[in-house]
């Protein structure tokens, strides 16, 4: 069965460290408040399949995959959350960052699981 992108934010409220265990390259992006939105900016190098430990700076961060995936927060404060892909929320006022709606169709399939440990 062909499986749709999973979208998983991080809301990172302190500095923090996460293992991160994908099975393939992903990117992980910092979302950066902007007038129209939030804006990804790519975040280190891509994350190679298997597990990486990062550190990361307060803010906020999204990624994608379409492979199973699991995160561990070492230490810190770190609020995950699923981003269904075929919601399209309009931009948050408050000054929280959300990851910006998917562009196009999204295929049809299963979304990836992703545990949070």
């Amino acid at each position: 069965m062909k499986r749709r992108p999973l979208q998983v934010a991080l809301h990172v409220q302190e500095p923090s460290t996460i293992e991160i265990t994908v099975s393939e390259r992903v990117q992980l992006d910092r979302l950066t408040p902007s007038a129209r939105g939030s804006i990804p900016e790519r975040h280190g190098g891509l994350l190679g399949p298997g597990k990486t430990v990062l550190a990361l700076a307060e803010g906020h961060y999204c990624f994608k995959t379409l492979s199973d995936a699991s995160l561990h927060v070492v230490r810190g404060g770190v609020d995950v959350e699923r981003v269904a892909q075929r919601d399209k929320k309009p931009p948050i006022e408050s000054g929280d960052p959300s990851p910006p709606p998917p562009k196009g169709d999204e295929p049809d399939g299963e979304a990836p699981a992703f545990t949070v440990e």
